[in-house]
């Protein structure tokens, strides 16, 4: 299993809890190319994942280190249609309950997710796989043989067979998933994603976890007149001026980026999930 993480400076961790060592100096700006770790060659250890940068070195707190087995997922039929979707947002193979993944590099205001040669996992209490670009969303998925979710796979599995606005009913109910900045860690300043499946009322009446709330999700959706833009789904953590009406918050509400921008675009309030066809 081979990870290819961007170096992570000291100082500038994806969070506090996840730096717990380091060499050289700090200081802001850095980039460089990946470092690809192999797990056999123990870049993993004990726990712990090391990134290196010239005479830098960070090691982090690592979660799981193997979901090669089969994800959590539930069956469902669309249409007739039986597939497959993740019962909890897609994570790192290293995600652990503080953070989605070690040693990723702070871009300002944002976080700049790890470019990844690895699979996409499924699985409860563990931060979510957010600030990823759709490329890299979609390359996780399919290292799985699983793909990207189309929207109306995303709005049957939040709706169930009853098509309901939420996945918990008809009408909005404040507190019950993580939106508006609902979770927040006790003694932290600002709200966050929430480890996955820790709103145990936010499931669908077939046991998908946060298909509303918590990360607004990639989808495999086209645009036949720019093929190049990219669209994600549902809600997210985060109030934002266009998304904070009960209506915004709901099963199949689209948001789209642009071709210009979509490359490169990758935000903590966006993850993704995985579906296939079954068997």
């Amino acid at each position: 299993m081979r990870y290819a993480l961007r170096p992570c400076l000291v100082g500038l961790c994806f969070s506090a809890a996840a730096c717990v060592g380091g060499g050289g100096g700090g200081g802001s700006g850095g980039g460089g190319d990946a470092t690809v770790l192999d797990v056999a060659d123990a870049a993993v250890d004990a726990g712990m994942v090391t990134c290196e940068e010239g005479d830098r070195r960070v090691t982090g707190i690592a979660g799981p280190l193997d979901c090669a087995g089969e994800p959590d997922y539930i069956e469902l039929l669309d249409d007739g249609r039986p597939f497959h979707i993740f019962t909890y947002e897609a994570s790192h193979p290293l995600a652990t309950a503080d953070a989605a993944f070690p040693c990723a590099r702070s871009q300002g205001d944002t976080i700049e997710a790890p470019d990844v040669e690895t699979e996409a996992c499924s699985a409860p209490g563990v931060r979510p796989w957010h600030s990823v670009r759709w490329r890299d969303a979609d390359a996780a998925c399919r290292a799985i043989g699983w793909r990207l979710c189309f929207s109306e796979e995303l709005t049957r599995a939040c709706g169930g067979e009853s098509n309901t606005r939420y996945p918990y009913g008809q009408t909005f109910e404040t507190g019950v998933c993580n939106v508006r900045e609902a979770f927040r860690v006790e003694g932290e300043d600002f709200a966050s994603e929430s480890p996955t499946g820790h709103y145990a009322e936010c499931v669908s009446e077939e046991g998908g976890y946060d298909l509303t709330g918590n990360l607004w999700e990639w989808t495999n959706e086209r645009n036949a007149n720019d093929p190049d833009e990219r669209v994600y789904q549902g809600a997210g953590w985060k109030t934002v001026a266009e998304r904070h009406r009960d209506t915004d918050l709901v099963c199949d509400v689209t948001s789209f980026v642009g071709s210009f921008s979509a490359p490169t675009f990758a935000r903590a309030t966006v993850g993704f999930r995985c579906c296939r066809e079954a068997p």
